[in-house]
C-alpha cells in the first residue's frame, strides 16, 4: 500500500473491524480532521456534510463551508488526521493516519475534491475539474485495512448487509433472446445478499416490438417498466431510475450477466466510502455459445489491455498504433486522474454501461445526457461529469460480468459508427458544461 510521503500510519490492520460489527456494519466515510487556530474542521468528501468543531461541541455544516475556511487558512496548529467514522454520525472509530501539514487545504484532494479554490460564483466546466481531480483512493484503501478488508479493487470482502437497498436499473430493447439468462442471472446474485436485504430489477422496455415479457420463475422484485417511444440507453435507464427506490443504483445491460457475487462484492466498497463508481471487467462469450459456469476472465477487457489504431473514432486521435495496459499501468485507476490520458483514453472511459455501481443520490442529480442517440458513449460522459463533481472510480477485480457478444444493434458498423461520430460531438459539447449543473442539450433526441 502507498500513502503519501511523510504519513505516519495509525489504525493497524482490522482495528476498527469489532467496533464496526458493534454497530452493525453500518455505512462509513473518510474524514480529514485539520486543527486551525479559531476550530476544527473534519472535511468529509463530495456530497456529503462536514463537521466543525469549537472545543467539545460539534456542528454539521455544507461542505462548501468547510472548504472556504480552509481554503482561507494559512496554517495548521497539530497534525492533521484521517479519521474513519460511521456515515452521518460523529462517531469515529479508527484514526488512520496523520502527519504535519503546512497547507491545510491540501486535504481536500485526498478525498476526490477537485485542487480548485470553491470560492466565487464561476462553477468549473467538466473539462477544468477532471484535469484538477485525482482519482488515487489512498485514503480509501487505508479505511479497506482498517476493517479487515485488503486493497479496494482486489480484495474479495465478507458479505455484508446494506439496509440503504439496491435497484439494479436494465435498458433493453430487442433482447429478447438474451434477457431470460441476464435475468436469471441477477436473481442469483441477488440470493447471496444478506437476508432482508431490500433490492429490486427494474427492466426498462425501449419501445421494443413485440414488446419484452419477463420469463416465469423471476422473485417479485423484478418489475417491467415499458416507454412507449424510444429513448435510447441513456434515456431509458433515466426512465428507470425515476422508478426506482433504493439508495445504491446498479447499471448492467441487457446482454450482461452478473457473476453471482457481483452485488456482495460492490456492495462492500460502497460501505466504506459514499462518492465511488465501482466497476467490474468483462468476459466477452460468443452469440452460439452458453454462459460458462465458471467466474469471468476479464483478461481480454479494454481495461486489462488495448489496442488501438490511427483513425481510430474518439476525442483525441491516434496518430500511431498504440497498446495500453489501464490497470496496471495506473495501479487500478489510482494513478488515472488529472486529466492522464493512456493513448487516447482517460479515466472517464473506464467507466462501461454493462456494468456500474454508484450511489442513488449521485445517479440521479446527475442522470444520462439526454441528447445522445444510437451507439456510445452517454455512459463516458455520464461518468466525466460524476468524477468531476467528485467520485472515485474503483475497480473491482474480486468479481465480473460476461457479455454476449452479437451483431451491432444499430444494423450494421457503418450505421454505428455515424451514431458514434454524432454522439462525439455531443460529448465534447458537454465537456465544456458547468459541472456543478444540469446537462445542456442543444440537440433532442432523434427516434431511429
Amino acid at each position: 500500500m502507498i500513502t503519501p510521503q511523510g504519513f505516519h500510519l495509525v489504525a493497524s490492520p482490522g482495528e476498527a473491524a469489532s467496533l464496526w460489527e458493534q454497530r452493525s456494519h453500518g455505512p462509513l466515510e473518510v474524514l480529514a480532521e485539520v486543527p486551525l487556530a479559531s476550530e476544527t474542521i473534519r472535511l468529509a468528501g463530495p456530497g456529503r456534510p462536514s463537521w466543525i468543531g469549537l472545543g467539545d461541541i460539534w456542528r454539521h455544516v455544507p461542505a462548501r463551508h468547510a472548504l472556504t475556511v480552509l481554503a482561507d487558512a494559512t496554517q495548521t496548529t497539530g497534525p492533521v488526521r484521517l479519521l474513519l467514522a460511521e456515515r452521518d454520525r460523529r462517531r469515529v472509530l479508527a484514526v488512520l493516519a496523520e502527519t504535519e501539514l503546512s497547507r491545510p487545504w491540501a486535504v481536500a484532494g485526498w478525498l476526490g475534491w477537485p485542487n480548485i479554490r470553491p470560492i466565487g460564483s464561476q462553477e468549473p466546466q467538466i473539462r477544468e475539474a477532471l484535469t484538477a481531480r485525482s482519482n488515487d483512493y489512498w485514503a480509501l484503501d487505508l479505511a479497506a485495512r482498517a476493517v479487515g478488508f485488503g486493497p479496494m479493487d482486489t480484495a474479495h470482502v465478507p458479505t455484508l448487509p446494506w439496509r440503504a437497498g439496491i435497484s439494479v436499473v436494465i435498458p433493453a430493447r430487442g433482447v429478447h433472446d438474451v434477457l431470460p439468462g441476464v435475468l436469471h442471472a441477477l436473481a442469483d446474485a441477488a440470493a447471496r445478499l444478506p437476508a432482508n436485504t431490500p433490492w429490486e430489477a427494474l427492466i426498462v422496455d425501449d419501445a421494443s416490438n413485440p414488446p419484452i415479457v419477463l420469463p416465469p420463475g423471476l422473485p417479485r422484485h423484478f418489475r417491467l417498466i415499458r416507454s412507449d417511444t424510444q429513448l435510447h440507453c441513456g434515456g431509458a435507464r433515466n426512465h428507470g431510475m425515476t422508478h426506482s427506490r433504493h439508495g445504491l443504483i446498479v447499471f448492467c445491460d441487457a446482454d450482461t450477466h452478473l457473476a453471482p457475487d457481483y452485488l456482495t462484492e460492490h456492495v462492500a466498497r460502497h460501505l466504506l466510502a459514499p462518492n465511488l463508481i465501482t466497476v467490474s471487467l468483462r468476459d466477452h462469450v460468443p452469440a452460439h455459445l452458453p454462459v460458462p459456469e465458471r467466474a469471468p476472465d476479464g483478461s481480454r477487457d479494454s481495461r486489462i489491455v488495448a489496442h488501438y489504431k490511427p483513425g481510430r473514432l474518439g476525442l483525441v486521435p491516434v496518430p500511431e498504433p498504440v497498446t495500453v495496459h489501464p490497470i496496471r499501468q495506473t495501479r487500478g485507476f489510482r494513478d488515472f486522474g488529472n486529466g492522464r490520458l493512456l493513448g487516447p483514453v482517460d479515466l472517464p472511459f473506464m467507466v462501461k454501461g454493462n456494468n456500474l455501481a454508484l450511489p442513488a443520490e449521485t445517479a440521479r442529480s446527475i442522470g444520462f445526457p439526454p441528447d445522445f442517440t444510437g451507439w456510445g458513449p452517454e455512459d463516458v460522459c455520464f461518468a466525466a461529469k460524476a468524477i468531476a463533481r467528485g467520485s472515485h472510480v474503483v475497480p473491482v477485480l474480486s468479481t465480473g460480468v460476461f457479455h454476449r457478444d452479437h451483431p451491432p444493434r444499430s444494423g450494421s458498423a457503418a450505421r454505428r459508427d455515424a451514431e458514434l461520430a454524432a454522439n462525439l460531438k455531443r460529448y465534447a459539447h458537454h465537456l465544456s458544461g458547468p459541472a456543478a449543473l444540469p446537462w445542456h442539450a442543444p440537440n433532442p433526441v432523434v427516434e431511429r
